[in-house]
């Protein structure tokens, strides 16, 4: 990716000597990793690898926040209730822009990264094998902040022919979860969702890939991006980078939450392809947007 020194949308990550504001120093960490069930059923068990960790190079107890939904972590990181989180693509930049946040690193697997915007419908429904089958149709999208599930959909679809809301009516499943089960059961003839939600329920043996026929998919989207408080104590922060820079998860549970390593992350740059589908839909970074 080309190297960009601002984002192309919104404010880059605060720094205290921007604020002036003091330090932090918990004494414990709060972290997030997911939201909802998925965070509590999946990634909790997954991530303690790498809170053990974290616990060993900060010297401070980490526990693991369950939160609902993309609002509640957006003011917890904001109120200094949360000091490390991961949150969706589309997310990433409430968080940052209203939260405080400063992503710094991203989960892959052996040099691979991201997930992909998939428009599925049911492999049995021959009458929607491609974009120009939904016209008129109700297809699902997931939630309005959502990258994969709203606001990709809405910025790169158009440039296929087809225009959600106009080309057909959207509604809002609640969850790529529910908008993946909603295509197997019938209740809608398509969905847009994320790949890797598909790929945890697929490991989570929650689908059957067998029912679902992907009849587009976009351009790989960096995949919930770690960021911590802008004012979390500089030594903690670099406790934190020798957690997950300097260990191999190779064999661990992180590795079946999505990868096998930590890389660097960069937010203008990485996340470039996220900023431009929101500056296309005009997007603002106020809490009562945030879905």
């Amino acid at each position: 990716m080309e190297e960009r020194e601002k984002p192309v949308h919104g404010n880059p990550p605060l720094s205290v000597e921007e604020t002036g504001e003091d330090y932090i120093d918990p004494d414990t960490i709060q972290y997030a990793y997911g939201q909802g069930g998925d965070a509590a059923n999946i990634y909790q068990d997954a991530m303690t690898p790498l809170m053990e960790n974290i616990e060993e190079e900060t010297g401070k107890s980490v526990e693991f926040r369950t939160l609902n939904n993309p609002t509640a972590v957006v003011e917890a990181m904001r109120a200094e209730r949360l000091h490390v989180s991961s949150v969706g693509a589309g997310t990433t930049p409430y968080l940052v822009n209203i939260g405080g946040g400063v992503p710094f690193a991203m989960l892959v697997n052996e040099g691979t990264f991201g997930y992909r915007m998939w428009t599925i419908a049911h492999v049995d429904n021959d009458d929607t094998t491609g974009l120009s089958d939904l016209e008129g149709l109700t297809v699902a999208h997931s939630s309005e902040t959502s990258n994969s599930g709203n606001l990709a959909p809405r910025a790169l679809l158009p440039e296929q022919g087809l225009t959600p809301g106009e080309d057909y009516e959207v509604t809002y499943s609640g969850g790529h979860d529910n908008s993946i089960n909603g295509v197997i059961a019938g209740d809608f003839p398509a969905a847009n969702c994320a790949s890797s939600i598909f790929g945890d329920m697929y490991a989570a043996d929650e689908v059957d890939p067998s029912k679902v026929r992907v009849i587009h998919f976009s351009q790989p989207f960096a995949s919930l991006p770690l960021q911590y408080r802008y004012n979390l104590d500089p030594e903690i922060v670099e406790g934190i980078r020798r957690a997950l820079f300097d260990y191999d998860y190779s064999g661990t549970s992180v590795e079946e939450a999505g990868g096998n390593q930590f890389a660097e992350f960069d937010y203008a740059t990485h996340h470039h392809p996220v900023l431009l589908i929101q500056q296309s839909l005009d997007v603002e970074y106020q809490i009562g947007n945030l879905g």
